[in-house]
């Protein structure tokens, strides 16, 4: 269970965070075979990304969007960190994802 919510942070962003969607979105059944043995069902809603507009010729172009992604809010762009004098690493803020 840990690995897959760790990939549903990832790739179904919008899964995790809405908390409508968590309540139905997630489900498993267990089946008990015997005392050692165990059958787990997991369903998962999932979704995909994707935007259509019609062109001007009257086509629908479709275009598969990158997945939301939780980047926190940072107040800077650019970050330091320093050990008195010394420079111990410096890293930019990602750039959100749309």
């Amino acid at each position: 269970m840990v690995a897959m919510i760790a990939w549903l942070k990832v790739h179904q962003l919008d899964l995790m965070a809405n908390e409508e969607r968590r309540k139905h979105g997630i489900s498993f059944e267990v089946d008990f075979n015997n005392h050692e043995t165990v059958n787990i069902s997991i369903k998962l809603e999932l979704t995909e990304r994707v935007a259509v507009k019609r062109s001007e010729a009257g086509r629908l172009d479709i275009q598969h969007l990158a997945e939301m992604q939780d980047t926190p809010a940072y107040a800077d762009e650019f970050w330091t960190l320093y050990a008195g004098d010394n420079l111990l690493a410096e890293w930019s803020t990602p750039k959100a994802t749309a």
